[in-house]
């Protein structure tokens, strides 16, 4: 009997082992076009990010800040809005880097302006049932060339223009420095320098939002090094009435989410946007700042609920440079 038994046991592994066999060679092996998705069952169903409806307002899931292989991103356009839709997003900016500055000294390549928009305003209106597709641009350094910024954003149908600053002329790219090798008394020289240029940005005309207003710190985060911004509260405050004096939003960027173990200490980005709520801070946009594939629109859900917890009641989204907003519920 137990001879019979083992017999029987032993066919049904088989049978498992063949059926399981058989169904690995059904699935499809083909890598989906433009995505970083392997597998095309996974790919072709859709995730959605579940915010509660709340009667009366869209709850959308937005991303106003992201790459192309226009500027330094790894996907082009289609890929984006093809990526965004999969990962439950209804809406997305495209908002490749222009920085004129370089251009004018040729450290950077002339920008293709006809071909990004041509290839933006394809995709959004290819997909246009899926996904809201907004046409946008990030300027780096916009004071530095503030007559290229006028022609540009007049010539096509942008829905958000960015300002940001990535570096100090003269100095090195925030990016690229070694913080490590630096006293406290010089990162916070840095940082001083920073807050100086930042404060030019924010009193530049033709900007909608202004970007990432904690740049320098996630590459100090990112090599362990603690900072505390609490000392730099008042100006930063005062930075914060000029936006909101002039109406101009303020991103939520949550790249320095991405990077393992260094998460956002109480006094770095939600310390932020806790002043510029305080001083009546109310245009706020989401931005994964996505270059590679996998991080576009990540941390979505998080960011609405540290905002929501910082008493922020809506989140913007641009259409034809003006902020639409939509309430943020849990």
């Amino acid at each position: 009997m137990k001879k019979l038994l083992l017999i029987l046991a032993f066919a049904g592994l088989c049978f498992s082992s063949a059926e399981a066999q058989k169904k690995g060679q059904e699935q499809p092996k083909k890598k989906v076009p433009y995505t970083h998705r392997t597998c095309s069952e996974v790919a072709t169903r859709r995730t959605d990010i579940i915010l509660p409806q709340v009667k009366g307002f869209n709850c959308y899931k937005g991303d106003f800040h992201i790459h192309t292989s226009y500027s330094d991103g790894r996907v082009n356009p289609k890929g984006r809005v093809l990526e965004a839709w999969y990962d439950g997003l209804d809406v997305i900016a495209i908002t490749d880097h222009y920085e004129p500055d370089e251009v004018k000294s040729g450290i950077a390549a002339p920008f293709r302006f006809p071909e990004m928009v041509q290839d933006v305003l394809t995709a959004k209106e290819t997909y246009k049932d899926q996904l809201q597709v907004a046409l946008g641009i990030e300027y780096g350094q916009p004071y530095l060339e503030p007559d290229e910024i006028q022609p540009t954003v007049t010539a096509y149908p942008y829905d958000i223009i960015l300002g940001s600053v990535h570096y100090i002329p003269g100095k090195p790219y925030f990016i690229s420095r070694n913080y490590r090798e630096l006293t406290e008394d010089e990162r916070r020289a840095i940082f001083d320098e920073y807050l100086d240029t930042y404060n030019v940005l924010v009193h530049t005309e033709g900007i909608d939002v202004v970007t990432h207003p904690t740049y320098p710190l996630r590459y100090l985060l990112r090599q362990n090094i603690p900072f505390d911004m609490r000392d730099w509260e008042e100006r930063l405050r005062a930075m914060f009435r000029v936006l909101v004096e002039r109406g101009v939003g303020l991103e939520f960027n949550a790249a320095p989410m991405r990077v393992p173990n260094q998460g956002i200490p109480d006094h770095t980005v939600e310390t932020f946007f806790r002043w510029y709520r305080e001083v009546g801070g109310e245009i706020v946009t989401f931005a994964s700042d996505a270059h590679f594939t996998q991080h576009v629109g990540a941390y979505c859900d998080r960011t609405m609920r540290i905002l929501r917890e910082l008493g922020f009641r809506y989140v913007a989204v641009y259409e034809n440079r003006k902020p639409v907003f939509h309430k943020i519920e849990f």
